[in-house]
């Protein structure tokens, strides 16, 4: 479904609507698999509400160095050391040229030191670091987005895990990551990466940082790259306490089913699409209880990389201010293009998933310490 992400502008969701796109699906793709929704040339390019609020002022940090944060190499998940090995397509030329921690250092350096104090009190790993974007063309976005990521609006999420979900998806979309590539070959997984950049990113992130309370989470669920072997994972995981998860049809929907650092899998007319939430940056000034989607777009106007505000949900999902932030609106809301009768899905107004036969697989990470304290 569409998103607004201000500055990282308006795009459209990752799942096919059943009649022709106006841009065809890439013949690479496997139309069984999740598949982007067209962007009209109208919606490129738009920018946000909250673009003109400058980002907060963070204190600066003094002497940060690269020595402060722990080495990329020794924190790399296992399927980044392996990519690494064989130097997948997927990566950053520099890792590839360079090492991972050559590609960190010089990363590092050039971040603004009060950003490389936040970078620090998050607690976010080197390894993703290394993989924030160096052009030039990008660097002035993603530093603004790092200092608005450091405060955000409305209440925390419930426990430690989800909490810790949010921090790492906040800066993954911040940070514009890459999408981690296909695991045989390497090679961009287009549409494919939004279930992908969740797993690997997210999950496997959690899965180093909280081995006990997610023993009962399959290792699958770290380097998955398919939506469909993905839910029955998380049932699995759900029967081991580790996970709660809740189904439910479009038009049962309430804005307090997402949660921040819960995952949505998104059941929609042609395909799935996988992303989940945080909170949204309070200097941008959106409602205080809004939520926003992150993930990978699977575009290739975007590139394969994580992205702010895919989708929002909001408690007043029928306010015409709030298509400022996307032209069909909150994926809560009921807007729906007609033509000639049915459902005008490649219309931006229109909410795909309001238009028919949509669900919503809701994933809620759990915190088994917290429930016994």
């Amino acid at each position: 479904m569409g998103v607004f992400d201000g500055l990282l502008s308006l795009f459209r969701g990752s799942s096919k609507p059943p009649s022709p796109p106006p841009d065809p699906v890439p013949p690479q793709l496997d139309p069984a698999l999740p598949q982007p929704d067209p962007l009209p040339p109208a919606m490129t390019d738009t920018p946000g509400s909250w673009q003109d609020s400058p980002p907060p002022a963070i204190p600066q940090s003094q002497n940060v160095s690269a020595a402060t944060v722990a080495d990329p190499v020794a924190q790399s998940p296992a399927w980044l050391t392996r990519d690494i090995q064989r130097k997948a397509k997927w990566l950053p030329t520099n890792i590839k040229n360079q090492g991972l921690s050559a590609a960190f250092q010089q990363r590092w350096e050039a971040l603004p030191p009060d950003l490389q104090g936040a970078l620090v009190q998050m607690s976010i790993p080197s390894w993703m670091i290394a993989l924030v974007p160096m052009d030039a063309d990008k660097q002035d976005e993603i530093q603004k987005q790092f200092r608005f990521m450091v405060t955000l609006a409305g209440a925390p999420p419930g426990n430690r895990i989800a909490a810790r979900a949010e921090q790492i998806l906040i800066f993954a979309g911040s940070a514009q990551l890459p999408t981690p590539g296909d695991n045989q070959t390497g090679a961009s997984l287009g549409a494919e990466g939004c279930t992908a950049a969740i797993s690997k990113y997210v999950l496997a992130q959690l899965k180093r940082e909280f081995p006990q309370e997610l023993a009962g989470m399959s290792d699958a669920l770290t380097t998955c790259q398919s939506s469909a072997q993905m839910r029955p994972l998380f049932e699995q995981a759900a029967n081991a306490s580790v996970v709660e998860i809740v189904s439910r049809p479009f038009a049962q929907l309430q804005p307090g089913d997402f949660l921040p650092g819960s995952i949505t899998i998104g059941q929609k007319p042609g395909g799935t699409h996988v992303f989940a939430w945080t909170r949204i940056p309070a200097g941008w000034q959106w409602a205080a209880n809004d939520l926003m989607a992150v993930g990978n777009t699977g575009l290739p106007q975007f590139g394969d990389r994580m992205i702010l505000a895919q989708e929002y949900v909001t408690e007043n999902p029928e306010l015409p201010g709030e298509l400022e932030h996307n032209q069909h609106g909150p994926i809560n809301s009921s807007n729906v293009i007609y033509k000639n009768g049915q459902p005008d899905l490649s219309d931006p107004r229109t909410n795909v998933y309001a238009a028919k036969g949509s669900n919503f697989v809701l994933v809620r990470l759990l915190d088994r310490q917290a429930a016994t304290a």
